[in-house]
């Protein structure tokens, strides 16, 4: 028998996957379980020509273990094998959580209708015999690789709206009951403004994350850019700052701007408005007692650079490349109210406007977020 190294199929690929579990590799992963090397050897040989990778076991306990450890794309599956048959290898793997939906084709000498609907009924998709066509084999490995990728990526989309639903539910739930009983307390108290103040500030949070959603619904759906014109962001600013003076103000925040006269860039007004919305409002919530908030705007080369600069704590560099994500909320933010969707939604509309937003922090000193966007052609010298 040949040496089982010699049947594995090495060829260079993108080293982002884990094909045995030491092997990096980017390709769809296919599990050969077969006996005979050189119809192992057949069938790696035209997988790896198709752009598979591929492993091969030569025993059901190794294919078992291999299977498990690996999670492939894909199992051939022949029965007559050495240690476990086909049969109790099927069953093993569809009764661990690995492999419960890893597509199984069970390819085997076995042809008889009884040996066929039995494969199917301990849980194979599909069933090739022995001689085979290697044009079939190949035609229904792409076919169950394909189909199991999408079923893959709606379980994933599923996963992620079920884990949406319960963190949006904590949240409004969390809001409700401060209302009620915050609301109960009033009742008893003839001087409650201490507690309408805090019933006025969870209807403002839970107000802020409905709208949060409904935006997020639609972005998400979009799939797709904005309609995008000439926007002078220099008028936004100088608007938007004036609207958040008193915001700051309560929380003993200094607002300065440092914008031009006129800055165009090629934008949508409303999604530009709402990122910088959400940058102000963080940079004020996030700021320490006293602190300042700083929003300019400039031309780079050919971009439009919109900053926001806040004196706050600032944010750990292990967490900066995850506060743009779905929900996330840095370490030191737990008594902070918010949803976890401002930086997400303020990337999904920079990203709909064919631009980007970046953050640079430095721990105990501050954080600076920037937009950048494209500038209009005819407006790129201007101020060049």
């Amino acid at each position: 028998m040949k040496d089982r190294s010699s049947l594995i199929d090495h060829a260079p690929a993108p080293k982002t996957r884990k094909a045995d579990g030491n092997l990096p590799d980017a390709r769809p992963l296919v599990l050969i379980v077969e006996d005979e090397p050189d119809v192992a050897e057949l069938i790696r040989y035209n997988l790896a020509r198709e752009g598979f990778a591929t492993l091969i076991a030569e025993s059901g306990d190794k294919a078992v273990e291999m299977a498990l450890r690996s999670t492939p794309d894909l199992v051939l599956l022949d029965i007559m094998l050495p240690g476990m048959n086909g049969w109790e290898v099927c069953q093993a793997i569809r009764n661990s959580a690995n492999g419960r939906h890893v597509p199984i084709i069970m390819v085997s000498a076995l042809t008889t209708e009884e040996n066929r609907i039995k494969g199917l009924s301990l849980g194979a998709d599909d069933y090739i015999s022995k001689p085979f066509s290697v044009q079939e084999l190949l035609i229904k490995t792409r076919n169950s690789v394909s189909r199991h990728a999408r079923i893959k990526e709606l379980s994933a989309r599923q996963q992620e709206q079920d884990n949406s639903t319960r963190y949006l539910l904590h949240e409004m739930r969390s809001a409700i009951s401060i209302i009620g009983g915050f609301s109960s307390l009033a009742a008893r108290k003839s001087e409650n403004s201490t507690y309408l103040a805090h019933i006025n500030s969870s209807a403002h949070h839970m107000e802020s994350l409905l709208d949060d959603v409904a935006l997020l619904a639609k972005l998400e759906k979009g799939h797709g850019s904005l309609p995008r014109e000439e926007v002078d962001i220099a008028d936004i600013i100088a608007s938007l700052a004036e609207s958040f003076r008193e915001t700051a103000g309560t929380s003993h925040i200094s607002l300065a701007t440092g914008a031009p006269s006129s800055l165009k860039v090629v934008a949508n007004a409303a999604a530009f408005r709402q990122i910088l919305t959400n940058l102000i409002s963080n940079a004020i919530k996030y700021n320490r007692d006293h602190g300042t908030v700083r929003i300019t705007c400039e031309a780079v080369d050919d971009k439009g650079v919109l900053s926001v600069i806040d004196t706050g704590s600032g944010i750990r560099k292990e967490d900066q490349e995850s506060v743009f994500n779905k929900f996330y909320r840095a370490r030191g933010s737990e008594g902070v109210p918010g949803s976890g969707l401002g930086l997400y939604i303020a990337k999904l509309l920079a990203e709909a406007m064919g631009g980007s937003i970046s953050v640079t922090s430095s721990l105990g000193e501050g954080s600076t977020f920037s937009l950048f966007l494209e500038r209009p052609a005819a407006g790129k010298n201007e101020r060049d």
